[in-house]
Parts: C-alpha cells; structure tokens; sequence
C-alpha cells in the first residue's frame, strides 16, 4: 500500500478555491449514478501541473472538484477508483472543516486499514486499487463551507 500525503500544495491557495466558487459546479451523470456538484477542470491547471511534478511517467487522466454539502446523496461510499486510472489524487480545500474529515483506507474486507486527515491545501495519493471512502458518511457544510476536494486520477503514460 503506496499513500503519499504533500503540504502546501498549491501557491495561493484562498484564490484557487476563491476561482472555484466564481466558475460553478454541475450534475454529472454516469450509466445510473449521478455525481453531484461537480465542477470539471483542466488537465493543467495549478494543481496538477504539482500531481505531475511529483508523479513521472503519468498523464492526467481526469481532473475534477467536487463540492458535498451536508446529507448530499453520494453515489458511492467505500470504492476503489482503478477504472479510472493508477493513482488517486486528492487535494482537501477547506480552511474550517471538522477535526474528523479526510479519507480512510480498507483492507479487502472492508476494515480499516488507515485513517488519514484533511488539511487545508494537502494532497494525498495511493494507488487506485485501494479501497477508500472519505472519514465523514453525510459530508458537511453548506455552501461555501461544504465539503471541497480536488481529485485527479493519474494514468501511465504510455509514450
């Protein structure tokens, strides 16, 4: 089990989440799951032009934020991301958010295996075949103190 965690990813962090909120976010819809309050971003913004600094041999395969507000339907709770790519990436984007928040780790059996903390302006990353959920089941907050995450799945490069 490969989990890196970084600090002080991006340079100003307050403006990138304050660009965020000024660009919006929208319903997603996937086969029979919806994944709500999502916002699309580029494969070069800020953060992951730093994913790909710490990750040679990787493309960006899909680069999103998502914004869950307090009891907000989640088409998924414990997954794995592998059909997405080979590395999970994800940036926690709340300055005030409770002490609880982050992402957990299971085991096959879907017993924790690692509790991980959010922090404003970290990332962390493992290995997408890892069975993960984030630490809060209802999310929190509403509006601009909702639950925000960035989430990049990296694929190889095959160049």
């Amino acid at each position: 089990m490969n989990i890196t965690s970084f600090d002080n990813v991006l340079s100003s962090p307050e403006l990138y989440v304050q660009d965020i909120y000024e660009n919006g976010f929208q319903d997603v819809f996937d086969g029979e799951k919806t994944f709500k309050n999502i916002q699309p971003r580029e494969n070069d913004d800020e953060f992951a032009k730093y994913v790909l600094s710490k990750f040679d041999g990787y493309k960006v395969n899909y680069n999103f934020i998502r914004k869950s507000p307090l009891n907000q339907e989640e088409p998924n709770f414990i997954h794995k991301d592998d059909m997405m790519g080979d590395i999970t990436c994800i940036l926690y984007l709340n300055e005030n958010k409770p002490v609880s928040d982050g992402t957990t780790i299971y085991d096959e059996n879907n017993n924790p295996k690692c509790v991980l903390y959010s922090k404003f302006n970290r990332m962390i990353s493992f290995n997408a075949t890892l069975l993960h959920s984030r630490n809060i089941y209802e999310n929190f907050g509403e509006g601009e103190y909702s639950r925000l995450i960035q989430v990049i799945f990296l694929g190889k490069n095959d160049n």
